[in-house]
């Protein structure tokens, strides 16, 4: 999934439970993992490379394939983020703090997945098993069509979903 649909998906996670914020921000956390499960399309990320001798098989190398990356996942962030905040104005005016915490709860995986390549350790690992083991083998990176209208069906349904039980 795009960081943008898990933005979005952890912001109406939260504001759906917005009247118990704390199970609000873990399920907006745990949406990660649900999503992940799901087929669905990735763009590439052009840092990373095979490498049998790492626990995970793969590595992220610095230079300017990681700058794109950054650029590319801080653009995708941005606009799930903004999606997220034009839903608190007009909707959801009051708890505009509950909805970007849901946001960044609902990101911190990959962000942690990130670290991790960066700074192995052994609490990372864990993590990044669970995060490998929850993710749906099937991939739909050759169907970018098919894959970015699953995104915003999903993106729109929580949407919807947040509206209806305002």
């Amino acid at each position: 999934m795009t960081l943008s649909t898990h933005a979005i998906v952890g912001a109406g996670s939260a504001i759906l439970l917005r009247n118990y914020p704390i199970l609000g921000l873990i399920a907006a956390f745990f949406s990660h993992f649900l999503l992940d499960a799901i087929p669905h399309w990735h763009y590439k990320i052009l840092s990373k490379s095979a490498d049998s001798s790492l626990p995970f098989g793969m590595k992220l190398n610095l230079g300017s394939s990681f700058t794109k990356d950054v650029f590319r996942g801080s653009a995708d962030f941005c606009l799930g983020l903004i999606a997220s905040i034009l839903m608190s104005l007009f909707l959801f005016p009051d708890n505009l703090w509950l909805i970007l915490a849901g946001v960044f709860a609902s990101v911190l995986p990959d962000f942690l997945q990130v670290v991790y390549y960066l700074l192995p350790n052994k609490l990372l690992s864990y993590f990044q098993k669970f995060h490998m083991k929850t993710h749906s083998t099937k991939r739909l990176d050759n169907e970018p069509i098919k894959g970015v209208f699953q995104e915003i069906a999903i993106s729109a349904a929580i949407i919807v979903i947040a509206i209806a039980l305002r």
